[in-house]
């Protein structure tokens, strides 16, 4: 997917521009992956990455690697100071099809991916991502502040547990700080565990147990009122007298 090209791409053109690029610019990459997690069990992702033209290449070639995937996926030109790109936005309609994009996969011996654990009333989600540096090590930790990336999720429930670099909204809003990973070359996990209810399960087990208690008292008052009527026409019933017999 277009952030695996990104960051394989990143190794060897970054530490080769980064020098003209700086005496030019204060800014030359920024990158941000946004999540949103619907309690529906769906996720919206949006990508948005720009860069200076001297690393326009790879923004193009992230771009393309994305709508040739995926050719629904919206792709809107935006602007970031001097910076230009794109903002790419997909829907996938369940959380786990999110594995079929390169960043939320599985790598064997490094990290699991997204996993889940289902029940009938609930289901858990495990993330365990991995965000690689380059392989032959960084080149520009000293112009960490020109190049930004960030990924972050909105969740519709708090987290059980996370290794976000911050967290808003009552904990649902997770961010991670992954530029230093571009400027590095160190590899950074993400990992965030949370819990999604099925309503549907939850109200349609309810509305089942309150009929099933309803019919279950109909039938056994029905059976009451059954037993009592033969009990009330015996005590109904008119009681005759005879006079006695004279001598």
């Amino acid at each position: 997917m277009f952030l695996t090209r990104c960051t394989r791409t990143m190794r060897t053109v970054l530490a080769a521009t980064m020098f003209s690029v700086l005496a030019l610019t204060s800014g030359c990459f920024s990158g941000d992956v946004n999540v949103v997690i619907n309690e529906d069990g769906s996720a919206d992702l949006k990508t948005t990455l720009v860069s200076v033209p001297m690393l326009a290449e790879i923004v193009e070639q992230s771009k393309a690697a994305t709508t040739a995937k995926n050719p629904d996926a919206q792709v809107t030109p935006v602007t970031k100071e001097n910076m230009s790109g794109y903002e790419i936005t997909e829907h996938y309609a369940t959380i786990d099809k999110l594995s079929e994009n390169d960043f939320f996969k599985a790598n064997e011996g490094k990290n699991t991916g997204i996993t889940m654990n289902k029940s009938l009333f609930y289901t858990d989600y495990n993330f365990d991502l991995l965000f690689e540096g380059s392989q032959n090590g960084g080149g520009a930790g000293a112009f960490a502040s020109n190049i930004t990336f960030t990924y972050q999720m909105n969740l519709p429930v708090a987290p059980t547990s996370s290794n976000a670099d911050r967290s808003e909204n009552d904990g649902k809003q997770l961010t991670w700080n992954l530029g230093k990973t571009l400027v590095t070359g160190e590899s950074s996990k993400i990992e965030v565990a949370f819990r999604l209810w099925n309503k549907t399960a939850i109200i349609g087990t309810i509305v089942v147990v309150i009929v099933l208690i309803g019919a279950g008292a109909f039938f056994f008052l029905r059976r009451k009122k059954e037993e009592e009527e033969p009990q009330q026409l015996v005590e109904d019933a008119p009681i005759e007298v005879k006079a006695e017999e004279k001598q």
